[in-house]
């Protein structure tokens, strides 16, 4: 009886931190789309659809490209060429880890963009 208690909160817990851990991303996919059409709005003095749907793709792509440098810069290996190339020094594991995180974000938040996109782009 109490494994499946501890087993439920694990599983709350877990759908706790995902739910905190989106939150950033979540906000971010609903402000930039009413960014850009308040920028259109006032750039082009009317919001086209098709323009609108064509900035949150290229928004989107530029994000997964950014979330994808941020985490691969990361990675050990790339540490090692920047420590022998520049000189600069190896990064931590802490701060590898954070790093991936923040690149996940990036890349979460993209994501969700270019889903935003695509939506515009059907409707």
């Amino acid at each position: 009886m109490s494994d499946s208690r501890s087993v439920g909160r694990r599983s709350k817990k877990k759908i706790a931190q995902m739910l905190c851990y989106m939150t950033k991303p979540v906000l971010a996919v609903l402000t930039i789309p009413l960014v850009n059409t308040l920028a259109l709005q006032i750039g082009f003095g009317f919001i086209s659809r098709n323009t609108l749907t064509l900035v949150l793709l290229l928004e989107g792509g530029i994000g997964l490209l950014s979330g994808v440098g941020i985490a691969l810069s990361s990675t050990p290996s790339i540490s090692r060429m920047g420590n022998a190339t520049i000189g600069t020094t190896a990064w931590s594991r802490d701060a590898e880890k954070h790093a991936e995180r923040v690149g996940l974000k990036w890349m979460i938040t993209a994501s969700l963009l270019v889903l935003v996109g695509f939506a515009l782009s059907i409707v």
